[in-house]
């Protein structure tokens, strides 16, 4: 079939409805969008009473070609279609492209996602059949000075020497990060597509970007489907223009199910504090219903109180990472704050003002008088419900004048944690804070260790957090 593009979605389902489907389909661009439609097509191929046994999940980083085809060659659980999805291919990737995912690591990385930035960086570094451990304490330069990367300047928007490589390259050594995919997989691939499966199966892949040369995708257009999910990324008029239709077609759709609408230059504002990426910019958007409550209009002054720039406001980034057990976003503002000439007190005593919150929060939610409380709570259902309780019996978390909205995210955040990991945070920031003033350690070294013990990226979670 013919590519289409994600707007085209609707009919190549309607063909699907009406009995028409492909062995093998691939969605590749943008991942908010591809996830979107792979969920709308997967829902088409698969009746959702028999999703739990008829689809299967892979992670393409790590899954291997001979397991796709065996689990392709295994008939349904249930008399119905089987869909096996692989997540996240890197099967499509090529080393022409090197340098394109060194740049995608390095965007990444200034854009706080450190778990994305090493997936790039350990491709590339597979290219030139380098590990992990052998580009660490500096040997990555003897990869990327090579012809492997041409003359792409990695030193990032600020001009700097390439810190961000050696902080990508820590962050997957302490979590462990590794690349399984081989260059033989998709030829493998390409023989099982052209050899066939049981006509009860399918195939779904997704990736991020795509070499249209390859050989598998040149058999996958012709004989299954394929859907663009690109969004151009480029700054020149012509791609901004691009990049803000889809993202105001996406806006109006999600207002439409919201039964909300928007105030002129509310997309203006929300574009300008978030940029073109589609799935932060969901998820401001997401922020912003949840915000105004039952008004029906958000308007742009709602935008600057919900969406703060990072450089606004980075402590309070930093401690939010901590409160999302986000590790690499904790560890990406830390530096930063610390590159500000910040004093690591201050700092200690901003992660300190966090774990004290989220306790008071999780003791509410525990006790009688937080019942109410549950974790999928919309904004005006915890303002009708919760927060008179709040104001009854809970000033400590109302302290300061803190806005609903805030109490109300301290709550959802203080979820992720149980109160025996609060109190393991606070006993970790005491330990650091001795630290810092008595044993003239490295402020940078105690302050990380202390973000990762209580992130859970060192040693792990000490236990999930119970509802």
């Amino acid at each position: 079939m013919p590519e289409i593009t994600h707007r085209g979605l609707d009919k190549l389902l309607a063909e699907i409805e009406a009995g028409t489907s492909y062995s093998v389909y691939l969605l590749y661009g943008d991942e908010f969008l591809y996830k979107a439609a792979f969920k709308s097509l997967l829902d088409a191929l698969v009746p959702a009473g028999h999703q739990d046994f008829n689809y299967e999940p892979l992670d393409g980083e790590k899954v291997k070609a001979h397991e796709i085809i065996e689990r392709l060659n295994t008939f349904p659980l249930v008399p119905s279609s089987k869909v096996v999805a692989v997540h996240g291919t890197k099967v499509f990737y090529a080393l022409a492209a090197a340098d394109e995912f060194l740049r995608k690591s390095r965007d990444a990385y200034e854009g706080r996602n450190f778990k994305e930035a090493g997936g790039y960086l350990l491709y590339v570094l597979s290219l030139a059949g380098v590990s992990i451990d052998e580009a660490a304490d500096g040997n990555w330069r003897r990869v990327l000075d090579k012809d492997l990367v041409g003359n792409l300047d990695v030193a990032g928007k600020d001009g700097a020497d390439t810190p961000w490589v050696d902080e990508v390259i820590r962050f997957c050594r302490q979590e462990g990060m590794t690349l399984a995919v081989s260059q033989d997989d998709a030829q493998v691939l390409n023989d099982a597509i052209l050899k066939g499966w049981p006509e009860t199966n399918h195939l779904i892949l997704t990736s991020d970007m795509v070499d249209k040369r390859r050989k598998l995708y040149k058999t996958i257009k012709k004989k299954g489907g394929i859907i663009d999910c690109s969004v151009p990324g480029g700054g020149r008029t012509a791609e901004k223009r691009q990049q803000q239709d889809a993202l105001q077609q996406h806006m109006k759709a999600a207002l439409e199910s919201a039964h909300k609408t928007v105030a002129r230059g509310t997309f203006e504002a929300l574009y300008e504090k978030v940029g073109p990426e589609m799935r932060r910019f969901n998820g401001e958007l997401n922020k912003l219903v949840s915000f105004v409550g039952s008004r029906k209009e958000i308007l742009p002054s709602d935008v600057e109180a919900v969406s703060k720039r990072t450089k606004e406001d980075p402590i309070y980034e930093m401690t939010n990472a901590i409160a999302e057990r986000e590790v690499g976003k904790a560890l990406f503002y830390l530096d930063n704050l610390l590159k500000n000439s910040l004093v690591p007190l201050q700092v200690l005593a901003a992660a300190t003002n966090q774990i004290r919150k989220l306790m008071l929060a999780r003791d509410f939610s525990r006790g009688r008088h937080g019942g109410a409380w549950r974790r999928d709570l919309s904004y005006p259902a915890f303002q009708k419900t919760v927060l008179p309780q709040l104001q009854k019996h809970e000033s400590d978390l109302l302290a300061g004048n803190a806005h609903p909205y805030a109490i109300y995210m301290t709550l959802k955040h203080s979820d992720n944690y149980t109160l025996k990991e609060l109190a393991g945070a606070l006993e970790t920031l005491l330990d650091a804070d001795l630290r810092l003033k008595r044993s003239g350690q490295d402020p940078k070294m105690v302050l990380e260790r202390a973000v990762l013990r209580i992130c859970g990226g060192l040693n792990g979670r000490m236990e999930s957090p119970s509802p």
